[in-house]
């Protein structure tokens, strides 16, 4: 099925972002002939970022709905980088993620978050206004579900059908998860630190729990967060507590939580039953504007906007290709605003014909780690063909 067909609806590209670029002195002015200024994609007819119809949940802007129930809605790609919060997305655009349609409410005035569990000295309950009395930290990282493009393989792969948005980032702010480990005292015999969140698995498992190895747990960059972009976190993503832990994938950083273990044991409701392990982001790359199916002028040179992120060592280059992978040019990176958040790239580029073309990705780490072009993540590679007709980082756009 093309995927051109499921494009829907009229956006512009935010007027903030074009002028961040402008000031940057990134992109507009005249092109290589000097002839032609550079089109931006605030000057560009797009079509929203995303394949699927769009819909707003309460408190949050028109997005993506993959699933209603459970609530599943992804961030249109024009959306990843906000305008009020630059790089970081927007409060009202960053992803939703739910495995099951019952959401826990947890009212904040009877809130408590329990810490123990058999490897723990002490057992603790804290409230919410106790967890702000304690030092805050903010770190700002991506939260990307590990099946990102998901949706767009042929034939499909099985899971979530996410497109390109089931990734956002922000800056968060909470208490280091190390501090309430030292107050509860880790004994020896640890092995696992598990999290209960707001998820109903079954009527037999009424309980939602997530684990971590507990050598990874004692990193102070891991946060139990109350805020999201210096704002409460939205309801959609965790409210009132959830686990931040930086440069892995974000399914397991339990949302609604409201009790943490630390077990000589492995929980025996861990979700799914899969291995317990550090969990670590991948290294990726896509553009953000303009988006799948915009309509360019040949000829004309046009402004690429997009974001690259991995586990944590760094982006060093973002290079694209308009040959499927034969030659690359590099683009020009903003600067990084921390190892776990995204950096933007942009660069311009100009189609000597008409018709369907697409442009490809490609970031490099800090460890010189590059971004594989292969589209299945590699959890996927031996139970999906690979669809070689398609990569799920490429930008798709009709030239005429």
């Amino acid at each position: 099925m093309d995927r051109r067909k499921f494009l829907i609806g009229t956006v512009g590209v935010p007027v903030g972002l074009a002028a961040v670029g402008r000031a940057a002195g990134l992109y507009g002015g005249p092109s290589a002939s000097g002839t032609e200024a550079t089109l931006t994609a605030a000057e560009l007819s797009m079509p929203a970022g995303t394949p699927y119809p769009l819909v707003a949940l309460p408190g949050k802007g028109l997005m993506g709905q993959v699933y209603d129930r459970p609530p599943n809605y992804e961030t249109p790609v024009e959306h990843l980088i906000g305008t009020k919060n630059y790089p970081y997305t927007d409060n009202e655009y960053f992803y939703v993620r739910f495995r099951e349609a019952n959401v826990l409410v947890l009212p904040p005035e009877s809130y408590r978050l329990k810490i123990g569990g058999d490897a723990a000295e002490n057992e603790f309950s804290v409230s919410l206004d106790q967890l702000d009395e304690r030092e805050q930290v903010t770190i700002g990282a991506v939260g990307s579900c590990n099946g990102e493009g998901r949706g767009l393989h042929r034939p499909m792969i099985p899971g979530m059908p996410w497109a390109k948005g089931d990734v956002s980032c922000a800056e968060w702010t909470g208490v280091r998860l190390a501090d309430l480990l030292h107050e509860a005292g880790v004994k020896d015999n640890a092995l696992h630190v598990s999290f209960a969140g707001g998820q109903m698995i079954s009527m037999t498992k009424p309980e939602y729990w997530r684990s971590y190895p507990i050598e990874s747990m004692r990193d102070p960059d891991v946060l139990i967060a109350t805020r999201m972009n210096g704002e409460q976190l939205p309801f959609w993503n965790g409210y009132p507590v959830r686990l931040v832990v930086p440069g892995t994938w974000a399914p397991t950083w339990t949302k609604q939580l409201h009790e943490i273990q630390v077990r000589s044991t492995p929980h025996p409701m861990e979700w799914s039953g899969r291995p317990v392990t550090a969990n670590k982001l991948g290294l990726m790359s896509l553009i953000v504007t303009p988006t799948d199916g915009t309509k360019i002028p040949v000829g004309r040179p046009v402004e690429l906007t997009g974001v690259a992120y991995d586990s944590g060592a760094g982006i060093k280059a973002v290079d694209i290709s308009q040959d499927d992978g034969k030659t690359w040019q590099p683009t020009a990176l903003e600067r990084s605003y921390g190892k776990y958040t995204w950096r933007v790239w942009r660069a311009n580029v100009t189609f000597g014909q008409t018709g369907t073309q697409r442009v490809l990705s490609r970031a490099t780490n800090n460890k010189d780690k590059v971004q594989p072009l292969d589209p299945m993540p590699d959890v996927y590679a031996q139970s999906a063909r690979k669809d070689t007709g398609a990569r799920v980082f490429a930008g798709v756009y009709e030239v005429v």
